[in-house]
């Protein structure tokens, strides 16, 4: 089955992005799902896959090509590169759209020239609303969170809605408003990239909404996160501490000056509940991002 059909209702210039690594389990499907949305142009970047993805992905009509650096930042900007529409959906591989998606996404676009995203309503497999959109991850928003301090959820209003922040799970972004801010900063190699971007699109003056019409499920790690401290643990404090200098080159100390002593604190009391794994890795975490 081709994903790429020559129909007319499809949405027009639109190309779809999706890096993948060891993506075998989920990317078939997500290409399936987007072989009934019909849009343009499908490219998987392939980030050093050990599975055979890559020739799966191709069986299914994809045009893969292969990330020359590695990292998720890395394989978008490589997929953005080689697209040839002027919109373009930065689709995670574990993200599978509805058939009219795509089409709600640009026309959510078409409507305002100065949106520069739009992102689907994500829901898990069960129809429970998955993290859609979010609050701009201010110094004050990551000091609060640092302190395991509840922050108010923004309210969810319908229709095509503004909003701070989306993850980079299925959105839908003007090519000029992405070539504007220069696409994703390749210095994170996972994690804070889509705030990242987020903030620097809306600092060139775009806005960005979820449209609530467009749907897709969202399929996330939560899991395999919850059994132990993997490596993601690490990196994750690592690049919110790189974006935190980025955004704030005088202010970012004030972050340490609260993250240090919480992590050292969780650090102690994982200890004292019998496990080292998680108490080193708190430790190893409370300065991640100054090396």
């Amino acid at each position: 089955m081709s994903i790429v059909r020559e129909v007319t209702s499809r949405a027009p210039g639109l190309s779809a992005v999706i890096p993948n690594r060891d993506g075998a389990s989920v990317l078939p499907r997500c290409l399936e799902h987007l072989a009934a949305a019909r849009v343009d142009e499908v490219i998987v970047v392939d980030d050093g896959s050990r599975d055979d993805s890559p020739g799966r992905a191709a069986a299914l009509g994809a045009h893969v090509v292969h990330s020359p650096r590695p990292g998720f930042s890395a394989a978008v900007n490589h997929g953005v590169a080689t697209a040839r529409g002027s919109l373009l959906l930065v689709l995670n591989s574990d993200a599978f759209v509805h058939p009219e998606t795509p089409v709600l996404l640009a026309g959510a676009l078409d409507a305002d020239p100065r949106l520069g995203g739009c992102a689907a309503a994500l829901s898990d497999e069960e129809g429970r609303r998955a993290s859609t959109f979010g609050r701009d991850l201010t110094l004050f928003e990551a000091i609060r969170k640092a302190l395991s301090l509840p922050s108010p959820a923004p309210a969810e209003l319908g229709g095509v809605q503004d909003v701070e922040f989306v993850p980079l799970a299925c959105v839908l972004v003007r090519r000029e408003a992405w070539e504007a801010v220069g696409g994703l900063d390749e210095r994170y190699r996972f994690y804070f990239e889509d705030h990242d971007l987020c903030w620097r699109l809306r600092r060139a003056g775009y806005r960005l909404a979820v449209s609530w019409d467009a749907r897709a499920v969202h399929l996330e790690g939560g899991s395999s996160r919850a059994r132990g401290p993997h490596p993601w643990f690490r990196q994750y404090h690592e690049s919110r501490l790189r974006y935190l200098r980025k955004r704030y080159p005088l202010a970012w100390p004030l972050y340490l000056l609260v993250w240090v002593p919480s992590a050292l604190a969780h650090s102690l009391l994982w200890l004292g509940r019998g496990d080292p794994a998680w108490a080193s890795a708190y430790a190893r975490s409370a300065l991640a991002g100054l090396d």
